[in-house]
C-alpha cells in the first residue's frame, strides 16, 4: 500500500513540474529540439534496417554482374 502511496504522489511531483516547466518555458523551442531529436532517431532506425538487409548481386541482361562504379568508357 505504500508503494502505491509514494508512486501516485511521484507521478504528481512529475507532473506538476513538468507543468511548471512547460509554463516557465515557451513551447516552440521545446518542440524543435523534439523534432530535431524525432529526426536523429529516424535516420538511425532506418540506417540500421539498412544495415541488416542482405547484400543482393545485380546482374546485367547477359548474365554478367554490373558494377557499382560508373565508368568513363
Amino acid at each position: 500500500m505504500i508503494e502505491r502511496s509514494v508512486l501516485i504522489v511521484l507521478t504528481v511531483a512529475l507532473i506538476g513540474s513538468l507543468g511548471g516547466f512547460f509554463l516557465y518555458v515557451p513551447i516552440l523551442p521545446n518542440l524543435a529540439v523534439v523534432v530535431v531529436l524525432g529526426g536523429l532517431c529516424a535516420m538511425f532506425w532506418l540506417g540500421v534496417r539498412i544495415g541488416r538487409r542482405p547484400a543482393s548481386s545485380h546482374f546485367g541482361e547477359n548474365g554478367r554482374q554490373q558494377e557499382n562504379q560508373l565508368s568513363l568508357s
